[in-house]
């Protein structure tokens, strides 16, 4: 059975200052048109409706990169603000966070999540298509410094390279106090023979790293994707988190609801269909918005592939 939906994934621009390989396509993808993303006031208006009938406690802010707007901290500010909602959170690539973190931080920002996908700075830079991996440490060591903690690394593991990233993020995780969550490789709109090539299931990662180390399942799982685990590392117990959606799917643990830049909402990343919320607010009214918005929830189904030809970036991660 499907969850109800608790977290609110808001996605406020399409637009990013990397290009990973996982998240957009060798030749990128058309960009929205600045006219077609609502104003972050309406954004909010939106996020506060659909909080309300669904009773939302959790919005996590996704992009894209969603440092590369202008104005974050003062929709963090109108979230917060919204009845019910006990956090307000961030997901970035970290490289704009260093001089961005205070001002997110006494607006009311309380985690963030930063991609961080290797610590090797030519992997690093391939893998983001030239990004650099000192600013993500930047960005990583100012948000511990400003208190946003716990600070969680979001790993998408790759078959060619996991067995030298996975060693590497742990001690990185475990000499900064941090949390980190390895993920499964899924296509979104990239390309299909390279993510086919370097998928690896987790399973197989946390039996390896089971062979080397303790590996122990947290007790009272939280609703979430992630399976979390204690692993003894360096000394130190690290809380590392599992998100395999293609070998041990998670859809009947999911509460997430996504709302992206235009206004629209998705019941799942992998999802086709999307409903128009932002219009049906605009032009019909809040009575039939929610009797459309009922319908949409009602017919969430678990997706029959992980795989989809739209890109993440257009969507929100």
């Amino acid at each position: 059975m499907l969850r109800s939906p608790r977290l609110l994934r808001l996605s406020v621009t399409d637009r990013c200052n990397l290009r990973c390989r996982y998240c957009l396509p060798e030749q990128g993808v058309p960009k929205v048109a600045h006219a077609a993303l609502l104003s972050l006031e309406r954004l909010a208006e939106v996020a506060r409706w659909l909080c309300q009938r669904v009773e939302i406690e959790r919005i996590k802010l996704t992009g894209g990169e969603p440092l590369v707007r202008s104005g974050v901290p003062r929709l963090i500010g109108l979230l917060r603000a919204i009845p019910g909602v006990r956090e307000v959170s961030l997901t970035t690539n970290g490289s704009l966070l260093a001089r961005q973190v205070e001002a997110l931080q006494a607006a009311g920002l309380r985690r963030v999540t930063v991609s961080l996908d290797s610590l090797d700075a030519s992997r690093y830079r391939e893998l983001t298509r030239g990004g650099r991996v000192e600013d993500a440490l930047a960005g990583i060591s100012a948000a511990l410094s400003a208190g946003l903690a716990p600070v969680k690394l979001n790993a998408v593991l790759q078959q060619s390279t996991w067995m030298d990233d996975v060693p590497r993020l742990l001690d990185y995780a475990a000499g900064n106090g941090l949390e980190l969550r390895f993920i499964e490789l899924m296509r979104t709109g990239t390309e299909k023979a390279w993510c086919n090539s370097e998928f690896v299931p987790l399973p197989a990662v946390r039996r390896w790293l089971s062979n080397r180390t303790q590996v122990l399942p947290v007790a009272g799982q939280a609703r979430a994707p992630a399976l979390m685990t204690h692993v003894l590392w360096g000394g130190a117990s690290l809380q590392v988190g599992w998100i395999a959606p293609r070998s041990q799917p998670f859809c009947d643990r999911c509460d997430r609801l996504r709302l992206d830049a235009r206004g629209r909402v998705h019941r799942c990343l992998m999802d086709q269909r999307f409903l128009e919320l932002e219009t049906l607010l605009d032009e019909h009214g809040s009575d039939a918005a929610d009797l459309a918005l009922s319908a949409y929830l009602e017919g969430k189904a678990a997706p029959e592939h992980m795989d989809k030809a739209d890109a993440m970036i257009l969507i929100g991660g």
